[in-house]
């Protein structure tokens, strides 16, 4: 009897000791639950652009457009996460101003549209103080935005890639003489697209970001003006 005891206390352990063996052989790690990206930057819902602004455009006449021609803009910026990732979605509104300087002055006229006329070169820069022509802009941007972790100085880095469209409010031309001094301004131009929309792109680290824009509609109307399309490079400052 005691013989069978001890036969069955020796299978019972080695028993357990296989299970218990088996059991934690068969035990995989656990597999790590990704974290949802907390959202805990500046979602930069004020976006101010300072721009150089230019035309790529087909010369008239010898029309040129200065290399400081600038422009501006000031956006309100609404940022959307999609679905707790590190990608979010913007909206926004805001006002854009463009200031393109030339060499020339532009008149319109029912019959030719918009034309440029070149001042003679001997003396345009004794005579002439400034030249330019002004748009103001309502402008709507759109921007997927891409956002890195914070890294050891608790910023991060963001790669923006977007559309804007936008309505002109304005528009005129400015010319202020020397010698003697007086200016000229004139507005309405009826032949001025009223429309523009083209691809933005903004990378940057922290609150500071380089931004483009190119416009894919003509500045003036179809046969209404010469070909001329705008584009913009600046740095951005965003915030809040």
């Amino acid at each position: 009897m005691k013989k069978v005891l001890l036969v069955l206390l020796m299978v019972i352990s080695v028993a357990a000791a296989w299970a218990q063996t088996d059991s934690t052989g068969n035990n995989k790690p656990a597999k790590r639950v990704k974290k949802p990206y907390v959202m805990n930057v500046p979602k930069d819902r004020l976006v101010l652009d300072l721009n150089a602004t230019n035309w790529i455009h087909k010369s008239e006449n010898g029309m040129k457009t200065q290399f400081y021609s600038r422009g501006l803009n000031l956006y309100g910026m609404y940022d959307i996460q999609i679905k707790k990732s590190r990608v979010s979605f913007a909206i926004g509104a805001g006002i854009s101003w463009v200031n393109i300087y030339t060499n020339s002055r532009l008149t319109d006229s029912a019959a030719s549209g918009a034309r440029f006329h070149p001042y003679p070169v001997a003396n345009y820069h004794d005579s002439i103080k400034i030249n330019k022509l002004t748009e103001t802009w309502i402008d709507v941007p759109l921007e997927l935005r891409i956002r890195t972790n914070r890294d050891k100085l608790d910023q991060v880095w963001k790669f923006n890639v977007g559309f804007k469209f936008g309505v002109k409010v304005d528009a005129y031309t400015k010319i202020v003489f020397k010698n003697p001094h007086y200016n000229i301004k004139e507005k309405p131009y009826g032949d001025f697209n009223l429309f523009r929309m083209g691809p933005t792109l903004r990378i940057g680290y922290s609150s500071f970001n380089i931004t483009g824009y190119y416009g894919l509609l003509n500045v003036f109307k179809q046969g209404r003006g010469p070909s001329a399309n705008e584009w913009s490079l600046g740095i951005s400052f965003n915030g809040l």
